[in-house]
Formats: structure tokens, C-alpha cells, sequence
């Protein structure tokens, strides 16, 4: 059983005896709408957690809530700069920097940058009634680069492209099926099941989690990279020496010789960098 530690505007935060913390998301008349208030405490959660040495985090809404969470705030969303101070993405960054796991119970209906967030998370445990759906392309909110890789890091392309082409929703077994979810149970299982594959990671080693956690995630970005978590001291395009190869890149690439893998090989470049560095 939680042990409640504080009680927050907008999200709560437990902790109990065995190193699990819990963070519930606390903005029900919002239907959890990410704004900038929730993404701070979330963020500082999410510190504290490491800094207390917890070894699971998991990430929730209140019981009964029919949506899990909708997306980023629209109030505060500048669709001209997804990148300027997006809290949304802040947060994805930081779920995937902790060296603990973070499992996302998911009860109710998740929406647009909500799905982020699940992208983010280690493991996704949801009920059956954990549909998803995400509308920015009806609404005309063009996503960046970054922010599609989230997406195929983790699910399949072509379930991806029918989510994000037609701004439908698919239920939570055809989300499991695409690899989003981890498992998809009853409702009155979900906490269940989620706190038994907590007790199980508590059983091995943190060092071991964290190390495997890092190189799973690492590998995964060298896969779909990010731009705004490329290393720059790593990039030929970004790094003080590695300059004179933007004029080259952009010749590559406006050339239409971006199949060619031998280049980016050969340089170690990732194809995020090579195309930002194309339009710079």
C-alpha cells in the first residue's frame, strides 16, 4: 500500500516501503491536459524519485477517469514552434533519462500528447478501455521530425501511419498488437498486474536496470534519432570542427542521394542532423 507524501494541484505523488513511487495525474477537469504547471511537478517528481533512490515510478490518473490524458494543452500550445518550451516533450526527455522505470497504468482514452508520453515510458500497462487516438493532422498541427521517431521507436510503421493519416483512434488491443502497449487487461486487473511487474523489476539489480535501460534507449535513438537530443559534440554538422561539412551535406542531400547510408555511415552523422543541416 502508498503511503501519500504530499498532495499537489495537479498531481499527487506516493511513495511506499519497497522503493515504488506513484504519480497521479490530478487534472480531471483538464481530462489531464498537459500545461505547464503539470509538466514542472512532474519534472520535480520525477527528480525527487531519483534522488530518494526509488526503483519504479509509476505514472497514472485517478481511478474512474474516462480520460487518461488529452494531449498537451491546446492554451498553451505555439503550433507555429513546437519546440519552444514544449512541456510535453520536456517531460518524455526526462521519463527516458531516469535511471529507474517508468510504467504508465493507463485507465481511459489517451489523446495526442498524452500518447507521447506513453511513447516515453518503459513499460505501458493498460485496461481495455485505453483506446488512443491523435488528431493533429485534422486540426492542421503539423509534427515535427523528433517527434514522429517517438513513434517508430515504438510502434509499428504502418499501424503509426493509419493513427496518424486518418486522426482516428484504435482500441487497446489493436495499440497492444502494435507494440504501445505491454499488456492489455481488465479493468479491476490493471492495478493488479502493473504492481506485480513492479515487485519483479524491484528483484534485480538497480544497476543493472539503469545500464540496460541507458543502452535500450541509446540504441533506439541511433535508430530513429532526435533531433533536439542529438549530442553536438558528437556531430560533425554541430561540432566546432565539423562546420565545413554543412555546404557538402546540403549538396547531398537537395542532390536526392538521401538513400545512400554510406555517407552517414562514414561520418557518423545521424539523418536528423543531415537533414536539419540540409535546410540550415
Amino acid at each position: 500500500m502508498a503511503h501519500p507524501v504530499t498532495a499537489m494541484s495537479v498531481i499527487n505523488y506516493a511513495v511506499d516501503e519497497t522503493g515504488v513511487a506513484t504519480m497521479t495525474l490530478n487534472r480531471d477537469d483538464k481530462r489531464n491536459a498537459i500545461n505547464r504547471e503539470m509538466a514542472e511537478q512532474i519534472l520535480q517528481r520525477l527528480e525527487q524519485a531519483e534522488a530518494d533512490g526509488m526503483r519504479v515510478v509509476i505514472l497514472r490518473a485517478n481511478a474512474g477517469v474516462q480520460v487518461w490524458c488529452a494531449g498537451h494543452d491546446l492554451a498553451e500550445l505555439d503550433v507555429e514552434d513546437l519546440h519552444a518550451e514544449n512541456p510535453t516533450l520536456e517531460v518524455a526527455r526526462k521519463i527516458q533519462s531516469v535511471p529507474f522505470p517508468v510504467i504508465a497504468m493507463v485507465e481511459g482514452r489517451v489523446y495526442a500528447g498524452g500518447l507521447i508520453l506513453l511513447l516515453s515510458a518503459d513499460l505501458v500497462i493498460a485496461a481495455e478501455n485505453a483506446d488512443v487516438a491523435i488528431t493533429s493532422n485534422k486540426l492542421g498541427i503539423p509534427l515535427s521530425l523528433d517527434l514522429h521517431a517517438y513513434w517508430l521507436r515504438v510502434m509499428r510503421l504502418h499501424k503509426a501511419k493509419e493513427l496518424l493519416f486518418t486522426a482516428g483512434s484504435i482500441s487497446a488491443s489493436d495499440a497492444c498488437h502494435a507494440g504501445l502497449y505491454n499488456h492489455v487487461v481488465a479493468l479491476e486487473q490493471l492495478e493488479r498486474v502493473t504492481t506485480q511487474i513492479a515487485e519483479r523489476i524491484i528483484k534485480c539489480s538497480p544497476t543493472a536496470i539503469a545500464s540496460t535501460k541507458h543502452q535500450l534507449n541509446l540504441i533506439a535513438r541511433q535508430t530513429t534519432p532526435d533531433i533536439l537530443t542529438c549530442p553536438k559534440e558528437l556531430c560533425p554538422i554541430h561540432s566546432p570542427t565539423g562546420r565545413g561539412l554543412t555546404k557538402k551535406l546540403r549538396r547531398w542531400f537537395v542532390s536526392g542521394r538521401r538513400g545512400d547510408n554510406a555517407f552517414i555511415c562514414s561520418h557518423k552523422l545521424c539523418i536528423a542532423c543531415v537533414y536539419r543541416g540540409a535546410l540550415n
